[in-house]
């Protein structure tokens, strides 16, 4: 889109750089998946992490097939008019200057052809903020957009989604689990990077506002680190930030003898729990994001194996090796469909690109070829997928797609139990308002040194009947309500049930010292006001 010859003059210097041996670039290093068009669209996909780039993400292999799926069904369907998109994906292996490196190698290949170049429309991904800054600041010069493989928030200022979508109501959600769970008090380890500390500031926040009590906020830079500040704290740890981040955190903490007591994942357990967290030994909370699965999506996944499909019987082969999971029984992750809709946000952009600069039945002409960046980064901003969505996958719900609609993620909350013969179990649903919860059998974590732990369990009452309950994180009723260095609050949410008045053994040190002290001051100033009164009726009246 008008950076044509920016990348000649670009990849000349790749070449004289060495990015190259000989006299062309050859299929680039981490090319995982390559289709040919006029248009060209490049993913930058964590598809492998780990020290050596060998473990496959599940979640980043559905990803790349419903882009795949997506590009099929535009080319098939002739979404854009006399315009073929072509597809390239690369494997980042989740590492910044790896993801700056393909970005630039893609780019020097689509030029290769001096003659008839292919048109580069951009990038999908990275899925990571500081890789994505940083594919940004290499790419700027050559006008090349980056627009991110999940849902957008409604005040995006750029086609870029560096954090997940809509943070602050998906800490509201672990919030009103917790709450749920009867968990008062936590600890939050969060990954070294920038989705670690903007998702973790967004919790404490909703931790804040649902009574919660942080004793501990650590970042994860070296996990052995951890351990020893962890054992001292509650035994419930929240871990936040990038997905295979937190799955390697979770992994390390919840092994056999780790210091966590129960794990709690915010949309990163992946779309097969039990196959990513394989010897977590701890009791997990999984908040999974509900969305919609793509029509056709399953039998596009399921489809025969073919010599390109690498990752995908990697995949296969990684289920098939999980003794808890069957093979062709796995979840949908909600990023794959919002992969999908992002390629048709730029079959959109393209087609109103067509509209505005080409004649009918001219293609790819010279006006789109020659569009200013601006113009086409805002028509990437403000282009709506709802249209192509529907022609490309009938009956998929395509009310949120429009520019500016709010993200409100919802969230199935399931247990990971290693051990049991369920292993995962859907325990209930939450979102930023309320969470609903079944049954939820955990053992009362440990206490910390200065937060309450799990409330204790009540003697049953009468009212309200036994069933789900559904909690919502309302500050006290007016009237007040003890709450002693954000500790327990029971005193606001009994009936003077008997067994709703405080047990010391599940109360924090610094509770019971200033429930003693309080029960000390209370018997003091009774004794004072005793002693007063008798004083006064036995004194002698006296006499005007």
């Amino acid at each position: 889109m008008g950076v044509t010859v920016r990348t000649w003059v670009w990849a000349g210097l790749l070449l004289r750089l060495g990015w190259a041996s000989g006299a062309c670039i050859p299929m680039g290093e981490g090319e995982v998946f390559l289709v040919g068009g006029d248009v060209v669209l490049t993913e930058l996909l964590p598809l492998h992490t780990g020290r050596d780039c060998s473990k496959l993400g599940l979640t980043e292999m559905q990803i790349m097939e419903a882009t795949r799926l997506a590009v099929q069904k535009v080319n098939e369907l002739e979404l854009i008019p006399g315009v073929t998109l072509g597809l390239r994906v690369v494997d980042t292996c989740g590492k910044s200057e790896r993801s700056v490196k393909m970005a630039l190698a893609s780019l020097a290949d689509d030029t290769r052809d001096c003659i008839n170049p292919a048109v580069s429309l951009g990038f999908l991904g990275p899925g990571d903020a500081a890789s994505a800054s940083a594919v940004g600041r290499a790419t700027r010069s050559l006008h090349v957009p980056l627009l991110a493989y999940g849902p957008r928030p409604a005040s995006v200022r750029t086609p870029v989604d560096l954090v997940a979508p809509a943070p602050q109501r998906s800490a509201k959600a672990v919030t009103n689990v917790l709450a749920g769970a009867g968990i008062r008090s936590m600890s939050v380890v969060h990954t070294a990077d920038v989705e670690g500390e903007v998702l973790m500031q967004h919790f404490i926040t909703a931790a804040e506002d649902g009574y919660r009590c942080l004793e501990k906020v650590l970042k994860a830079e070296d996990p052995a680190d951890l351990v020893k500040p962890l054992r001292k704290g509650p035994g419930t740890v929240v871990l936040l930030g990038t997905r295979h981040k937190v799955q390697k955190l979770a992994r390390f903490l919840g092994a056999e003898g780790g210091p966590a007591e129960i794990l709690v994942l915010q949309d990163t357990g992946g779309p097969v729990p039990v196959a990513e967290l394989e010897g977590v030994t701890t009791p997990t909370i999984l908040l999974q994001r509900i969305a919609e699965v793509l029509p056709d999506f399953s039998e596009h996944l399921q489809r025969d194996l073919s010599s390109e499909d690498g990752p995908r019987r990697q995949y296969v082969a990684a289920l098939s090796e999980c003794s808890s999971c069957d093979a062709l029984d796995f979840a949908y992750d909600a990023a794959a469909p919002a992969a999908a809709v992002a390629v048709l946000t730029f079959a959109q952009a393209l087609r109103e690109a067509q509209a505005a600069h080409c004649g009918p039945g001219e293609g790819l002409c010279e006006g789109v070829r020659l569009l200013e960046y601006q113009e086409w980064k805002d028509l990437l901003s403000q282009a709506s997928p709802s249209d192509l969505a529907s022609e490309a996958f009938p009956g998929l719900d395509t009310e949120g797609l429009s520019p500016g609609a709010e993200d409100i993620p919802r969230y199935a909350v399931k247990l990971l139990s290693p051990g049991n013969a369920t292993n995962l179990t859907q325990v209930g649903h939450a979102d930023e308002i309320s969470a609903v919860l079944g049954q939820l059998e955990l053992k009362a974590p440990r206490c910390g040194k200065t937060c309450p732990c799990i409330r204790p369990k009540s003697t049953p009452r009468p009212r309200p009947p036994p069933g789900n309950l559904e909690i919502k994180p309302t500050p006290p009723r007016d009237g007040g309500g003890l709450d002693i260095l954000g500790g327990a609050g029971w005193w606001s949410h009994v009936s003077w049930w008997p067994g709703d008045m405080p047990d010391p053994a599940h109360l924090s040190q610094s509770e019971v010292t200033a429930y003693v002290t309080a029960f000390f001051l209370l018997v003091v100033l009774f004794m004072s006001s005793t002693l007063a009164c008798i004083y006064n009726l036995q004194k002698s009246p006296s006499r005007s």
